[in-house]
């Protein structure tokens, strides 16, 4: 059975304002003709838990990396993961049979007892989040380790930005390395395209607060728009 691995937030996560059918990654599960699906995307996630999973899931799914895809969605930048102070808080999944959409629930014990909170730029609690140069430039070297990893393993994957564009002008001293290798690869959608971006003055998200408040969850025509428009391109180029 091979299967689309999906990794992300709520904008990714099954039953958010899109059935898993009508959703982007549901879209790209069927054009290359996965047999099913493993959703680990839970709102509010960091991409330091997105991390956790993608390592910590190999012993309990043994990823086939011949026929598997991998979908990484990097959400908001402004997250942490923490310790849930010993509440043993349990990280729920779900496998999708994509003949027919039928889902089973599952549990990830490579994040139980971990919790991602929400944090922005002016909070000085988390002085990392204070410049987002900074912020972004630790977010390319962690993409620079992912990448590398999967590519030793010969895996099939896409990394995809699902919140705001990060900055590809963004360069000093401590981003150029990660900058400049991230630009040039070729499974990593980041600087634009994004969830977010390709849909803003295009379709509104159903969860929208004002008619232009573009940061919500999309339905099936927003879902579709990121497919078409940013993912199934790709995947053509890829093939």
């Amino acid at each position: 059975m091979n299967r689309l691995y999906v990794f992300g937030d709520s904008y990714s996560t099954p039953h958010l304002c899109v059935a898993p059918k009508d959703s982007f990654w549901g879209l790209t599960a069927s054009y290359l003709q996965m047999s099913g699906i493993v959703n680990a995307s839970r709102p509010v996630n960091s991409f330091d838990s997105i991390c956790q999973l993608i390592i910590g899931m190999q012993n309990e799914y043994q990823y086939d990396w011949t026929n598997d895809w991998f979908l990484i969605g990097i959400p908001p930048l402004e997250r942490v993961t923490v310790f849930d102070q010993h509440k043993d808080t349990q990280y729920d999944a779900k496998i999708i049979d994509v003949t027919n959409w039928r889902e089973t629930d599952t549990t990830l014990q490579c994040h139980r007892g971990l919790i991602s909170a929400q944090f922005y730029a002016n909070d000085k609690f988390l002085t990392i989040h204070a410049d987002r140069s900074w912020l972004e430039t630790q977010i390319l070297r962690e993409l620079y380790l992912l990448c590398q990893w999967l590519d030793s393993r010969k895996a099939n994957y896409l990394i995809c930005n699902l919140s705001k564009p990060l900055d590809e002008n963004n360069h000093w001293g401590p981003s150029e390395f990660v900058l400049q290798y991230t630009k040039e690869q070729e499974r990593c959608i980041v600087f634009d395209n994004t969830y977010y971006s390709v849909n803003a003055g295009v379709h509104l998200p159903l969860d929208a607060h004002h008619d232009d408040d573009y940061h919500g969850h999309h339905g099936p025509a927003g879902n579709r728009h990121y497919f078409e428009t940013s993912i199934k391109p790709l995947l053509d180029k890829l093939k």
